[in-house]
């Protein structure tokens, strides 16, 4: 990859720029797709030639593109801000770039993370651009923060990668954080209503990935990523003003029915 950047990019630019020799007229949008590990060149950013999808939540951990026709549906978990989920496993000294890529099997193995997964892919997927997470989620507290991560999980009998073993392997995609005081715009915080259904929607950064034929595509939802953000006491104030009182305990409920949805949406490249 960066040996590619170096000697298609970076190279032509210097020689066309301080020498004034060859030619350097690149494509408006030059992507590593990762993944499928390839680069791809587009006239603009995002691509035209894309689809829209959208992956609903769905009962007993399912993602699937068809939206749940029954009502009443729901998952209920409890967060404690006193136990967060970390945002990457094992003894955190620093933040480390890895973080980003790495297996979040650690995560998805506790109560307070909630995981939903398709079935294995039967062609590959190419998702290009911004995605956007629509959450319908209710709170015992009068805050909570959000966390959604995108995941590619790797089959059981993937191969290993430069002496990393792969199989089921759970490779963040992308992630990101909103706080529910700010689920109405940042210009004003206003409390959650315990109990209350809410819209919590927010965009993930951009992305370019292929979901190869046989992985799953994964989302995991959790309400803390510690130390990389903040622990929210899921009380309605300023963190800084907490005091140790003010953590508490929340009841959290991610709804997945026909009249309260939870989905993520994203643009699929075309062939």
């Amino acid at each position: 990859t960066s040996v590619t950047y170096q000697e298609q990019f970076e190279q032509p630019f210097f020689k066309y720029y301080l020498k004034d020799e060859g030619n350097f007229a690149p494509s408006e949008a030059n992507i590593f797709v990762s993944g499928s590990n390839e680069w791809k060149h587009f006239e603009q950013w995002p691509p035209k030639n894309v689809e829209t999808k959208k992956l609903y939540f769905q009962p007993q951990g399912k993602l699937g593109f068809d939206k749940v026709q029954r009502t009443d549906s729901w998952d209920e978990y409890v967060t404690d801000p006193n136990k967060p989920v970390p945002h990457q496993g094992g003894l955190i000294q620093n933040r480390t770039r890895e973080y980003m890529v790495d297996d979040q099997r650690f995560a998805a193995s506790r109560p307070d993370v909630m995981v939903y997964q398709t079935e294995p892919l039967t062609e590959d997927l190419t998702i290009v651009g911004p995605i956007k997470n629509f959450l319908k989620v209710s709170s015992t507290g009068t805050d909570a923060d959000y966390v959604v991560k995108l995941i590619d999980v790797y089959p059981n009998d993937a191969a290993s990668y430069q002496g990393k073993t792969m199989a089921g392997y759970q490779m963040m995609v992308r992630g990101e954080i909103m706080a529910g005081k700010y689920r109405n715009g940042f210009e004003k915080a206003q409390a959650l209503t315990p109990g209350m259904v809410e819209k919590v929607n927010f965009e993930m950064p951009d992305v370019a990935h292929t979901f190869k034929k046989g992985h799953r595509i994964m989302v995991q939802v959790q309400n803390s990523w510690f130390p990389l953000a903040e622990r929210n006491p899921q009380v309605f104030l300023a963190p800084y003003t907490a005091t140790k009182a003010d953590f508490r305990k929340a009841t959290q409920r991610i709804f997945h029915d026909v009249n309260n949805a939870t989905y993520i949406e994203f643009s699929v490249l075309k062939d």
